[in-house]
């Protein structure tokens, strides 16, 4: 009986490791260094952001589109973000440029792009120690025009995807990501003083 319990408990730390092996996320590429530079703007001190997941999904199974780890109180200096959401910033990034006269992505894709902006401010948030998500969420939500603009967006392209994602978000977020302090002269108001929303 004892043989057969250590076997298993062998088993059992063999498929551990390999499954551990698979989801190993790739490395970065140049253009995560971009979307790393995003995130330690947020976050104010210097953190990286990786991409891990098959290509094109946004949003994982969990209902969760990135990751961040802390450590008691203490955030990694790195998160994770899905494959899908790191594309979709890189094509955001493009669009932005090639685009010019389109307030939202001429691809049709302001959602998902909404969605993806909101990720990378979300992780970069928690980067910077913040760990309420409905805190995290509100602050994300508030940094939009931010990362549309570090991608190449121009001021009025940014403020529409601001304004858009503010409308459409948080009615596709779960509830502990929301909160009523999540307002102009909120608590989670980033800017009290500014009277431009969000």
């Amino acid at each position: 009986m004892r043989g057969v319990v250590v076997f298993l408990l062998f088993l059992f730390a063999l498929l551990t490791f390999a499954l551990h092996r698979s989801v190993k996320p790739a490395q970065a590429s140049t253009a995560d260094l971009g979307l790393s530079k995003i995130a330690s703007e947020i976050a104010r001190r210097d953190v990286s952001i990786r991409c891990e997941g098959t290509s094109g999904e946004i949003i994982g199974v969990d209902g969760s589109s990135g990751r961040t780890e802390f450590f008691g109180k203490k955030p990694a200096d790195e998160a994770f973000l899905l494959e899908g959401i790191c594309e979709r910033l890189h094509t955001y990034a493009r669009l932005s440029r090639s685009m010019p006269d389109c307030s939202l992505p001429c691809d049709g894709s302001a959602l998902e792009t909404a969605w993806s902006l909101n990720a990378l401010a979300h992780e970069s948030y928690h980067l910077a120690g913040i760990r309420n998500e409905a805190r995290t969420e509100c602050y994300a939500l508030q940094a939009i025009d931010f990362v549309a603009r570090e991608l190449g967006a121009d001021d009025a392209q940014a403020r529409q995807l601001s304004i858009f994602a503010f409308n459409e978000l948080p009615e596709r977020m779960p509830d502990a990501y929301s909160s009523p302090e999540c307002r102009d002269g909120g608590k989670y108001d980033l800017r009290p003083n500014d009277p431009v929303w969000p």
